[in-house]
């Protein structure tokens, strides 16, 4: 769906110098503005390796759907509708990508609230070879506060982990987030972090998805672990 957003301009009429000189009056146009939503994007991909996988992220950002879209039980956790997440612990599973056959070690589906930070992160952290961290694009652009939130658990992780190249950062909602034509939503998040020591988590494995299409998930697996 495109919008249009077009400035109203108020347009003066034509004066009269003298009584038959007409001087012409130069009229402004109003700016066009296309506003279009967000489609999918990325940064460069380097291949994730490693068995364990640690999942964090914002509250409903999509963290229990990712998970459950490896295992094969995403539409399943859709048609249930978002259920928040506290402490969940998954058991140990097989996941195919393309024609490859993975085992994800089991581990800890972490909920998103800010009490979970420093109980659970740093650890978390330390015992997995592989972190994706989720966080929903559009409030991120939207909303100073989430973006506020979530960059301070950007700055946590950052903090806690030597190789930035062994982390995903996904953007998720991609489908609900505006735009002007000609933008991308990647280079918008990466602008708001310029100059940040974290900065370095979104210059690769950086995505903008949307988690519940099953096209998009595909693809963004493809790029991860192959």
């Amino acid at each position: 769906m495109v919008e249009f957003l077009l400035d109203t301009i108020t347009v003066p009429a034509y004066h009269q110098q003298e009584a038959w000189i007409w001087i012409p009056i130069l009229i402004a146009v109003g700016t066009l503005v296309v506003v279009i939503v967000a489609a999918s994007d990325e940064t460069k991909t380097e291949k994730l390796i490693g068995k364990s996988i640690g999942v964090l992220g914002m509250t409903g950002a999509g963290k229990t759907q990712f998970l459950k879209n490896l295992q094969g039980k995403g539409q399943e956790y859709k048609n249930e509708g978002y259920q928040g997440t506290g402490i969940d612990e998954y058991q140990e599973f097989t996941c195919i990508i393309g024609n490859k056959e993975y085992k994800i070690k089991g581990g800890t589906d972490i909920g998103g609230v800010e009490d979970n930070i420093k109980t659970f992160y740093e650890k978390f952290l330390k015992s997995k070879d592989i972190c994706i961290f989720l966080f929903d694009i559009q409030k991120y652009k939207d909303d100073s506060k989430y973006r506020m939130d979530t960059n301070a658990r950007l700055d946590f992780i950052n903090n806690h982990i030597e190789d930035a190249s062994q982390c995903a950062i996904i953007g998720s909602h991609v489908d609900k987030a505006k735009i002007k034509k000609g933008q991308s939503i990647i280079t918008i998040v990466q602008k708001f972090v310029k100059e940040k020591e974290y900065a370095r988590l979104l210059n690769s494995n950086f995505f903008a998805y949307n988690l519940t299409n099953e096209e998009d998930m595909n693809k963004l697996v493809n790029k991860l672990f192959l």
